[in-house]
């Protein structure tokens, strides 16, 4: 992989690549009309006239989505005068793919990327500047939000339209039927989730007469990060990754007084047993595995799939398990924060290299993808292939060896929380998942200086990846007793000597210009 990028690197400074931009601009079109041809810096512009073949790079995995012969890229095709190319590539092997084409300068037309990609590639002529292009597509603008396209981006370019992700997706769940055996009641305060995951450990909720059960499971990552426990995090005044104090950014690894209250609270939970005792070695299939199980009455779970798979999976275990959603509990000081992420720090992205008329019909194409008509399509599929309507009204899932549904979910779609949700679905069904989601919406944790660390010098020559490991290091010996709370203080200090330090002011610089 390393060497793939070197190769990269040598292309990028042979080729010096340069993004192509639009000058001018032209009136915003109706959702459903074509867009008014944009001119390019030349003068030409695309009346859509000419039949134009664009590539498409998307991650698949498990399932399968519409081949270049399916109905709905016949409409795709018909509608935009193009001729889409969907190269659907193994999710585990996208992003090394990805490397080799641009280390044979071979990128596809338009493509998804990660974090780590874009910002290396991102000033180095290898993507189109999009931004001077958006007054003629007003529905890229209309259906993502500007949160999304500024993440990663400076206030002058967007070299990439945001993929965007639900910032509150993920929701904590807890065993109603365990806190009604144990005739407890929903848990508001950190001190009241304590005190119900201790009696999950020691008075048998499942009644089976067995000491099986654990309070709640967190996960250290290889990252060097916690996972699972966001919410516990913020409640005890932690930043998502980076806090805001009296207007300047502090990272997590260095607060240190809310680091003793968070690991504080970890270490007697370990020492009374409420703790997975397993957690070093927790991975997020085993914690979830534990839940099915009926190990364990409290963990993370995606809404979208509670429903669908948890509560069934439980179910096979114990018949009359119920899981309802459980809010963040507040910490010392009334915090209360559900995990936050990012709605733009995957791009999609326009290859710079591709001839000024087709990147714009790649734009039309993105564009009406969020129209009202193209977003239906995209999402829903096809009536009469993906779906059907009913006499009553009602829809119904058909089924299909192709998922028409995944150009939305792998490679472009709205600013949609309920992405996964479809007018087949059940409105019982639907009802509940929106719920879950709007539920977590209250509860925002926000991160200060998302995607900030990464455009940073510093970052290009300390691994942080290893730094964060090895004060996560620290963390742990305090939860587990092996080292006392004050090492805490030490695993800031070197921390913040080995690069934090550094990494801090030069965020705060970049985070200050863009206020």
């Amino acid at each position: 992989m390393k060497k793939l990028m070197m190769i990269l690197a040598v292309v990028l400074a042979v080729s010096g690549l340069s993004a192509c931009s639009s000058g001018n601009k032209a009136s915003s079109p109706n959702k459903e009309q074509e867009p008014t041809p944009s001119a390019t810096t030349d003068g030409s512009a695309d009346n859509g006239a000419e039949l134009m073949e664009i590539s498409i790079m998307i991650p698949q995995y498990a399932e399968i989505g519409p081949s270049n012969d399916s109905e709905l890229v016949k409409i795709l095709n018909e509608k935009l005068n193009v001729k889409l190319d969907l190269q659907w590539t193994p999710g585990a092997s996208y992003n090394d793919k990805i490397s080799v084409l641009a280390a044979s300068n071979s990128l596809p037309d338009v493509y998804r990327v990660t974090t780590q990609d874009y910002m290396q590639w991102r000033d180095k002529g290898v993507f189109l500047d999009v931004k001077p292009l958006l007054g003629d597509y007003a529905n890229l603008t209309e259906h993502l939000p500007e949160e999304a396209w500024k993440e990663l981006n400076d206030s002058e370019h967007y070299y990439g339209l945001p993929y965007y992700s639900i910032p509150h997706l993920f929701s904590m769940s807890i065993r109603q039927d365990w806190l009604d055996n144990l005739s407890l009641q929903m848990p508001v305060t950190v001190d009241e989730f304590y005190e119900v995951a201790k009696a999950f450990v020691t008075e048998d909720p499942d009644g089976n007469n067995k000491k099986d059960t654990t309070g709640f499971s967190i996960i250290v990552n290889d990252s060097g990060k916690f996972e699972n426990a966001e919410y516990l995090q913020g409640a005890f005044g932690l930043g998502n990754e980076w806090a805001l104090k009296d207007g300047e950014l502090i990272a997590m690894q260095a607060q240190t007084e809310e680091l003793k209250a968070f690991i504080g609270f970890l270490r007697k939970a370990y020492e009374e047993g409420v703790l997975d005792p397993n957690f070093l070695v927790m991975k997020p299939a085993d914690a979830r595995n534990k839940l099915w199980n009926g190990q364990v009455g409290i963990q993370r779970v995606n809404p979208n799939e509670v429903l669908r798979l948890d509560v069934p999976n439980i179910q096979k275990n114990s018949p009359q398990a119920e899981l309802v959603q459980l809010l963040p509990p507040a910490g010392p000081t009334g915090i209360r924060a559900t995990q936050t992420d990012g709605m733009g720090q995957t791009k999609v992205v326009i290859n710079a290299k591709a001839d000024a008329k087709k990147q714009q019909r790649i734009m039309k194409l993105l564009d009406y993808l969020l129209s009202d008509e193209g977003y239906d399509l995209i999402k829903e599929g096809v009536e009469g292939v993906d779906y059907k309507k009913n006499e009553d009204g009602t829809f119904e899932k058909l089924e299909t060896k192709n998922a028409g549904n995944l150009l939305s979910i792998n490679f472009f779609r709205r600013a949609d929380k309920g992405i996964q949700l479809h007018k087949y679905n059940d409105p019982q069904y639907v009802e509940a998942v929106e719920q879950w989601l709007d539920n977590n919406e209250d509860y925002d944790w926000p991160n200060y200086g998302l995607g900030l660390a990464v455009e940073t010098e510093i970052n290009k020559t300390v691994n942080f990846t290893t730094l964060n490991t090895k004060w996560m290091s620290s963390m742990v010996k305090v939860i587990t007793g092996e080292a006392p709370l004050e090492e805490i203080d030490n695993a800031v200090s070197a921390w913040l000597k080995s690069g934090g330090e550094q990494l801090t002011k030069e965020v705060n610089e970049i985070y200050s210009t863009r206020q």
